[in-house]
């Protein structure tokens, strides 16, 4: 058990808040974007099952190498952590939107859109991921402490499901977008002023 001192709701909340926006993308790209790409751009759905899997297994052959800058940023200072954070969360909203926005028409050309906003969207999503999850960790302290870490960080991720789930079917994906981007923005500063690990 380390030593860690006492995280007030208001610290868990600032550590948690990120959990909602990064909860948002997993439904809008495995239940929306199959329906939105078929329906709106003619896209088979077996073209797109295809170019999602191969975005999975390049996630699973980068996410490792995204643990070990992790690791190396918190080496660093979290400063460091924080600046490479707001740039994967920037990308990370670009690359979302790029994808139910395409800037190209025609089969070839929006199987490779897809592609690339996939990759470039996954790999801001895991570095973004894989950084907040290391700082929930490394805040340290006993078993409870480390259970109400989660708890905060878990509850907001419930919410960005809910939202997720109800934006696009009453407001249209536009909104859904920028309720995204802002919740990410916000996630993002309230991280800035969460509770620091142990160097």
């Amino acid at each position: 058990m380390t030593f860690a001192p006492p995280i007030r709701a208001g610290g868990g909340l600032a550590y948690g808040l990120l959990g909602l926006p990064l909860a948002f993308v997993a439904l809008p790209l495995y239940v929306l974007l199959p329906n939105h790409y078929a329906r709106e751009f003619g896209m088979p759905l077996a073209t797109l099952g295809a170019v999602l899997l191969a975005a999975r297994l390049f996630d699973a052959i980068s996410d490792p190498l995204l643990g070990r800058l992790s690791d190396h940023l918190f080496a660093r200072s979290v400063r460091a952590v924080l600046g490479v954070g707001a740039v994967s969360a920037t990308v990370l909203a670009m690359g979302l939107t790029s994808l139910f926005f395409p800037a190209v028409r025609g089969p070839d050309a929006l199987m490779v859109w897809a592609l690339v906003a996939l990759l470039i969207t996954y790999t801001a999503y895991s570095q973004l991921s894989i950084a907040h999850q290391s700082w929930g960790a490394r805040l340290g302290g006993d078993e409870l402490q480390r259970g109400r870490i989660v708890a905060w960080r878990e509850g907001a991720a419930l919410v960005g499901v809910v939202l997720a789930s109800v934006l696009p079917a009453l407001l249209g994906l536009p909104v859904m977008l920028s309720v995204f981007a802002i919740t990410l923005l916000m996630g993002w500063w309230a991280w800035t002023r969460a509770p620091r690990p142990a160097a």
